[in-house]
């Protein structure tokens, strides 16, 4: 990757973050009746069918007991997709993701009219990415990062070769999903364009960690942009989840993954030293290393943390159920607008719980930020006074 490319990727991630903190600082901060502002990133999961069986999938139980008949059932079409995708503001970012959403035969058309309309990303395991369908999904991305039209396309790699492949439960899983990696760097090479750019998250478990300095290296090699590694969550195995107040779940209930300390921390060593050698850009948790730690050992303490989600993002489910986050579902898209369902009683009362604390399944989720972590990034951010000596 050029370094002009590396410096716009890390600018314009500075960037997305820094909208997303001043976006909610107002109705976070200060409005404590629970409103905000329009949400900005729309999260639209099309299916949650997949050709793959993860073993830390959230939804393999489903997957694996479930006909696949059943889990179409409810699924929203190709026009209530557009309908919803109309009701998005054209500043937007919209991410696709599932399940598996190229499963779905109309999925390249709901990523056109959407890109049409707003920015887009997609999260693909890239297994279903042959050379037309990669040529064509390029086809709608914009010139430079930031344009209206496909921006991002991200997937997921968990190790190298047989180890992801094991991970994923299907032979030649990795073959397919870095075949497709390099079919879009091709056709994106090829159309002289910035976008999409290209990341790939790898989840941080005990089945990869031995393997996982090798991912800079091999992520360099196929064009990958940035390395995401993200933290394994297991909140999706409690009972009722969103249909219920979060605040009856309790600690104790939630099958944490862990990962013996001083192996994690020697693989996270390791894992910097070879993204520095390789010149990839390594994206973490936003949390400090020894709460990384924590998070796979002892568990984290909650009042150090803080998530302002619910007034930035906005969740569509594949049967059209609408949650600010999975913990807390508040109506369905077939009932309601986007727009009545955004600030509804529900979404308020969550709200304003989440100013106060956070809830026993939050750990684990991406979207929650470390309150040391936020504060480095917002003195980063801050111009400096002058001096006069």
């Amino acid at each position: 990757m050029a370094s002009g490319d590396i410096k716009e990727l890390l600018g314009l991630t500075k960037m997305y973050e820094a909208a997303t903190r001043l976006y909610s600082e107002l109705p976070y901060r200060y409005m404590s009746n629970g409103f905000s502002f329009p949400a900005w990133h729309y999260y639209l999961e099309v299916t949650r069918r997949c050709n793959l069986r993860c073993k830390m999938c959230q939804y393999i139980e489903w997957l694996e007991n479930v006909p696949i008949k059943q889990q179409m059932e409810g699924e929203l079409s190709t026009d209530e997709w557009h309908d919803v995708i109309r009701q998005i503001q054209s500043w937007s970012l919209i991410t696709f993701t599932g399940g598996e959403a190229f499963v779905r035969k109309d999925f390249e058309e709901i990523l056109t009219h959407a890109s049409r309309k707003a920015r887009t990303h997609f999260i693909s395991n890239t297994t279903m990415m042959p050379e037309d369908r990669a040529e064509r999904v390029v086809g709608l991305a914009p010139k430079r990062l930031g344009g209206i039209g496909f921006n991002f396309a991200g997937t997921s790699i968990e190790g190298p070769g047989e180890r992801h492949d094991e991970i994923r439960k299907m032979r030649g899983a990795w073959d397919r999903s870095m075949a497709g990696i390099r079919a879009l760097r091709k056709h994106r090479e090829a159309s002289g364009k910035a976008c999409p750019m290209i990341h790939v998250t790898t989840v941080l478990q005990q089945d990869n960690v031995d393997v996982l300095h090798h991912m800079p290296k091999l992520m360099a090699e196929v064009g990958v942009d940035v390395l995401n590694l993200v933290t394994e969550s297991r909140m999706f195995e409690l009972p009722d989840l969103g249909d219920v107040d979060p605040q009856i779940y309790n600690t104790e209930e939630i099958a944490w993954p862990r990962i013996d300390r001083e192996q994690l921390n020697e693989a996270l060593d390791r894992t910097h030293d070879e993204a520095k050698r390789w010149g990839v850009e390594l994206r973490m948790p936003r949390m400090p290393r020894e709460e990384l730690l924590n998070y796979y050992d002892t568990g984290v303490n909650l009042k150090d943390y803080e998530c302002r989600n619910a007034w930035n993002t906005l969740i569509i489910g594949r049967q059209g159920n609408a949650y600010p986050c999975w913990i807390r579902k508040i109506g369905n898209v077939k009932e309601h607008s986007l727009k009545e369902l955004w600030n509804n009683a529900i979404i308020r009362d969550f709200r304003q719980t989440c100013q106060k604390k956070l809830f026993a399944p939050c750990p684990g989720c991406c979207f929650l930020e470390h309150k040391e972590t936020r504060d480095a990034k917002v003195a980063q951010a801050t111009p400096k006074a002058a001096t006069v000596s």
